[in-house]
């Protein structure tokens, strides 16, 4: 009833509005001269002004202009001579009719007045405007009156809720205490309020609500402690369940195998992209003892991972899995160095004591009798035992080098000094064979900081290999120039080189480009280890460039001491 009440209300109001526009309209319009020949044009303006539809007809029913109609338009328009309300106004009394609009598809109020209230046969001019503020009232209206009916029913509602509360409260009370603990909230208490059966179920929800928050804060804690071990462990730890999924895992797990999270949910395959890594899932799944593997992952190099799986059951099936992965990379490593090392030593040591072992047999055979040939053995032994003595001082240097328990002296060293040393000691050997030994050290050179001794251990090692392996004739160069915050000493020979694919593996102990010909020199095999290990712990590093039978290039940069005390002096000097 409120909304046809207030369609009527707004369809008089906008009736008005069209009576007093029409009305306006035919004041104008009467004082257009040749008016059926400039309808469409005034109509045109007219509704621009009025903001509705304005229709000029002829007394004939003819639309003669229409606001809302072109020039074809108007030659199509139907004849309105039968329209209500075009007939009321041709009657000479204001016209009014509601009907949908054929033109603009919706509902429209027309209203039609005569051009002239004393001729009502010059004409009619309508207008028209849509009943869309009727449609948005009532739209409007609707929502209030449902609004209003629901507030009436919850005012009726929450008066008879009140009624009803008092008898119930204390069940509504633990009711209300329940659904806290069953949410979590563990905190949560009834309050009894009374000696009665109620009460004391009341008390019994309280005394079990107590007991469960205990029960549950200690799982809780079980569960952080298990958590932490679990993120704090190296190894992968891997919990799956009966299906084969993810159930947990600990971020060691995605570190070995680049898995990305998140991962419950997922099959290790989709994980890891590990195939061997789910086959051996599947086959932990499927086991009823524990099975241990041994996964390859990819990569230069590649990583070696051991793992133990055990199938989790309950009954008579299988619930799940729980996998642990270490990763044994750096054992299978240390292993393999561990083997090389003990076959390489083996070696080292079985060819010198072979031949003092036989020589001293020969000697003992009979061979004192011939003192020349006598005194040849008893060199050779000395020789060999001088190798023997070289190859172990310099597994100790190593191994002390290498567990960091060598005695470091760190202080201000000039390179010139060092290098000064270092030629001294190899002269006489670079001379015997002929070999061009040059240093060239720039005056004003910073200082170093490096252990005095070691520095000159590592000199001495490079310049010793330089010599061993440049030809007769050949040339050796010592020299250093400063490079930003740091030093960088190079030592350069016109030797034998290094093939490429030996050059990462020189500073290996034991390691020989030229094996029968280092052993014809008496090295050990360890000095590029031992020079390596020393300017590594000196804070330095040492790289080595070679082009094959053109020389190679070693070259040791440590860090420059913060100030310089005194300019030092140029060295040049060349022996040949």
């Amino acid at each position: 009833m409120l909304s046809r009440a207030l369609r009527h209300e707004i369809v008089e109001r906008t009736a008005d509005q069209l009576l007093i526009q029409s009305r306006m309209a035919v004041d104008i319009l009467s004082a257009v001269p040749d008016l059926e020949g400039r309808a469409d044009e005034y109509a045109d303006r007219l509704g621009r002004e009025v903001a509705a539809r304005v229709t000029i007809i002829a007394a004939d029913g003819r639309v003669l202009g229409d606001s809302e109609l072109d020039v074809d338009g108007l030659r199509r328009a139907e004849n309105h001579a039968g329209r209500p309300e075009v007939v009321a106004a041709m009657r000479g009394v204001p016209g009014r009719a509601i009907r949908r609009s054929a033109t603009l598809a919706e509902e429209m109020l027309y209203l039609a007045v005569p051009l002239d209230p004393a001729a009502p046969s010059r004409g009619v001019v309508r207008l028209a405007v849509p009943l869309t503020a009727v449609a948005k009232a009532q739209a409007h209206v609707l929502p209030l009156i449902v609004m209003t009916s629901l507030l009436s029913i919850l005012v009726a509602g929450f008066a008879g809720w009140l009624a009803a509360r008092v008898p119930a409260r204390r069940l509504q009370e633990m009711t209300r205490a329940a659904g806290e603990i069953a949410a979590g909230r563990m905190g949560a208490r009834a309050h009894p309020g009374g000696d009665d059966e109620v009460a004391d179920l009341a008390r019994s929800l309280n005394r079990m609500a107590a007991q469960l928050e205990e029960r549950l804060a200690l799982l809780e804690r079980e569960r952080h402690q298990l958590r932490a071990m679990l993120d704090a462990m190296v190894e992968g730890v891997l919990l799956l369940d009966g299906g084969g999924r993810i159930v947990i895992a600990n971020p060691a797990f995605g570190r070995i195998f680049g898995a990305a999270e998140p991962l419950a949910g997922r099959r290790p395959l989709e994980a890891a992209r590990v195939p061997a890594l789910q086959e051996a899932v599947e086959a932990a799944l499927a086991s009823p003892e524990p099975v241990v593997r041994e996964i390859t992952l990819p990569g230069d190099p590649g990583r070696f991972i051991q793992a133990s799986l055990a199938a989790v059951r309950e009954g008579s099936g299988t619930v799940g899995a729980v996998a642990v992965f270490h990763d044994v990379t750096e054992l299978k490593t240390l292993e393999q160095v561990r083997r090389e090392f003990v076959a390489n030593v083996s070696h080292e040591l079985r060819t010198p004591l072979t031949a003092i072992k036989g020589y001293a047999e020969t000697l003992l055979g009979g061979g004192l009798d011939d003192r020349d040939r006598a005194a040849q053995f008893v060199e050779v032994i000395a020789r060999h035992a001088e190798r023997l003595r070289a190859l172990i001082e310099d597994l100790l240097d190593l191994a002390a080098v290498e567990q960091r328990e060598a005695r470091l002296v760190m202080a201000p060293v000039a390179v010139a000094d060092i290098a000064g040393q270092a030629e001294a000691i190899l002269r006489p050997m670079a001379e015997a064979r002929e070999l061009t030994l040059a240093i060239d050290i720039p005056a004003g050179l910073p200082l170093v900081i490096a252990d005095r001794d070691r520095l000159a251990q590592v000199l001495i090692n490079l310049l010793d290999n330089a010599v061993k392996f440049t030809p007769p004739g050949g040339r050796v160069d010592v020299s250093a120039r400063a490079a930003g915050s740091a030093v960088t000493i190079e030592v350069r020979d016109t030797g034998v080189g290094i093939p490429p694919g030996e050059i990462g593996r020189i500073f290996e102990r034991f390691y020989r480009v030229d094996r029968s010909r280092d052993r014809r020199e008496g090295g050990t095999g360890l000095g590029l280890a031992i020079a390596k290990h020393l300017v590594l712990a000196m804070n330095g590093t040492i790289e080595v460039d070679s082009v094959p039978n053109a020389g190679a290039t070693f070259r040791v940069t440590l860090p420059a001491a913060p100030a310089v005390p005194a300019a030092t002096p140029a060295i040049t000097r060349t022996h040949s």
